[in-house]
């Protein structure tokens, strides 16, 4: 063993030629200590910079002892360096079934799931190495939040990250992380908090220049937050986020300018894939959009992750799950290409929200409504989510009234003895979910409503959310408050309405489904399904009104309120 210590002790001291050299000398076939100099001499070769050599060396030594666990390690590492991520995956695995309670062996399979795009695996493995409180316990606290912000769900990165802080509250990462989650919670108040004590930190933090330009736009000081990204637009986070803000804020030029300019760099990095799909779902490059919309971080669930997902296969003699990612209105407004899937396939099985359940025709020939629950235990052939089936039928044709939707006539004739009928009923949604998407641009200010409030027409608020802006002035309205119904029942009363007038909310998807005369209120750069999308299958019943200067409705709010005093000829 003494010449093992001599190795070890000059590898240790980078006298790499001779820790070799004791290598060679040392080993024979019937050695047993083989494997431990085989793993040696890969470490001498990855010190040296030669993963090629270092990588044979720690092949053979696994080879002759498969349970030793350095030579895995080195693997793992080596392929992490060589980006074979698949090999990575493979070693890491190894590791992992050597011993399942190494909190580092778990950590690295969820981190290589992770580069690999498994998310949900990803999520799993770090969750295990929580659990074992072991040294990555920080680590993987911060990177499961790092997941769940990515893909949208800031609710519940707030507790990953928030667990993170208080294990460690000086960690320039775990901070801007917290800040960064804050900010797309849109809590000023605890932004503020973050953004000072990240400031604190390091003010040169790359992570904390990029959070210090979203706390800007939080605040509303666009100026400012363009002239930080101006600065580091040569980094890619940076670059989208200027490209993003100049869209919102009607910048079209600057923005599309710099986005050609980028594309080809966009392409490399599947962090940005995402956002090219919108993009090019946006112009209507509808080939690459849906290539680009499979990375859209919506799709990071764990139902039915051990199903097939179609990708279309034949399957007229299969049956399919089909399940909605995303939120209410792309339920509503996508079901219908369910009736398509099903003209093809043996039976589909819609899996929505408990809560709309009841929204849709339970008799549908060869379309099952289920939940949740409903699929537990159940088989299916393939599965696919909403938002993936559309690439296979966005281009098919619908009549007016073909849509999974049910009509209730008996709620329908019961809210048409509640509503008064002496004026024109106006069903009004002017602001979405507080965390939805596109917001606060997408939603108007009630008081820029003002005027078209005051006519003398029956109002109906649909909506349940009221924000605090609009609190104190939605109390002193005289608007019918309706929106503690659920959409099943809002649907009911929608029927009985003469308009509705919605900013881009489920409510709207819904009134235009039912073929009810919609008034959308857009704001300056919508959603993705208002531009070219919109053109191939529009809804028949919506009449846009779109923003003309952005952060400013007194323009749509002006032209509404003349519709509207033509429409029920109301005096001017």
């Amino acid at each position: 063993m003494d010449k093992i210590k001599a190795i070890l002790e000059n590898i240790k001291l980078k006298n790499l030629d001779k820790a070799l050299h004791q290598c060679n000398e040392y080993e024979g076939d019937s050695n047993k200590n083989n494997h431990l100099i085989s793993n040696f001499r890969g470490v001498i070769y990855f010190l040296k910079k030669d993963l090629n050599l270092a990588e044979i060396n720690f092949i053979k030594s696994h080879k002759i002892d498969s349970k030793f666990e350095d030579p895995i390690k080195n693997l793992f590492l080596i392929y992490l360096n060589k980006k074979n991520l698949n090999k990575a995956l493979e070693f890491s695995e190894k590791l992992y079934e050597i011993n399942n309670k190494n909190d580092l062996y778990s950590y690295q399979l969820a981190y290589i799931n992770e580069l690999i795009g498994d998310n949900i695996s990803a999520l799993d493995f770090y969750k295990k190495c929580i659990e074992l409180e072991g040294k990555n316990k920080l680590k993987a606290l911060n990177n499961i939040g790092s997941l769940y912000l990515k893909n949208n769900k800031p609710k519940i990165s707030l507790e990953y990250f928030t667990k993170a802080f208080q294990i460690n509250s000086r960690d320039k990462i775990i901070v801007n992380n917290l800040l960064l989650n804050y900010i797309n919670l849109r809590n000023k108040k605890k932004s503020e908090e973050l953004f000072l004590l990240s400031e604190k930190i390091d003010s040169e933090y790359i992570e904390f220049l990029l959070n210090k330009a979203e706390y800007f736009i939080l605040k509303e000081n666009y100026v400012d937050a363009i002239q930080i990204l101006l600065q580091h637009k040569d980094k890619t986070k940076f670059l989208i986020t200027l490209i993003g803000l100049y869209f919102k804020m009607g910048k079209d030029n600057e923005a599309s300018s710099l986005l050609d300019d980028s594309r080809d760099k966009l392409k490399n990095d599947k962090n940005f894939y995402n956002y090219l799909g919108i993009r090019y779902l946006y112009e209507g490059n509808f080939e690459h959009g849906w290539k680009y919309y499979e990375y859209r971080g919506s799709k990071l669930t764990n139902i039915l992750k051990d199903i097939k997902e179609w990708n279309g296969e034949k399957i007229d003699n299969k049956n399919i799950v089909v399940f909605n990612e995303q939120g209410l209105g792309d339920t509503i407004q996508f079901s219908k290409y369910l009736l398509s899937l099903s003209k093809i396939s043996n039976e589909v099985s819609f899996v929505v929200p408990k809560n709309i359940l009841n929204l849709f025709n339970h008799n549908l020939e060869k379309i099952r409504i289920e939940t949740i629950d409903t699929i537990i235990n159940k088989t299916y052939d393939y599965k696919i989510t909403l938002g993936s089936l559309l690439k296979f039928f966005y281009k098919d044709k619908f009549k007016i009234n073909e849509n999974l939707l049910m009509k209730d006539k008996i709620n329908i004739s019961k809210w048409n003895k509640k509503l008064d009928i002496t004026k024109p009923k106006i069903g009004i949604v002017w602001s979405g979910s507080f965390l939805g998407p596109n917001e606060p641009f997408r939603s108007v200010p009630l008081k820029s409503l003002d005027k078209v409030l005051s006519l003398d027409l029956n109002f109906y608020s649909l909506q349940n959310e009221i924000w605090d802006r609009d609190e104190e002035y939605f109390a002193k309205t005289s608007m019918n408050k309706l929106g503690e119904y659920d959409l099943v029942e809002i649907a009911s009363i929608i029927e009985n309405l003469d308009l509705v007038i919605s900013a881009d909310t489920s409510i709207l998807h819904l009134s235009c489904c039912l073929n009810k005369e919609t008034w959308g209120i857009f704001n300056i750069y919508p959603d993705w399904r208002w531009a070219e999308f919109n053109k191939i299958n529009p809804y028949p019943s919506l009449k846009m009104f779109k923003q003309k200067k952005f952060n400013q409705w007194d323009e749509v709010t002006d032209e509404i309120f003349r519709e509207l005093q033509l429409k029920f000829n109301l005096a001017q």
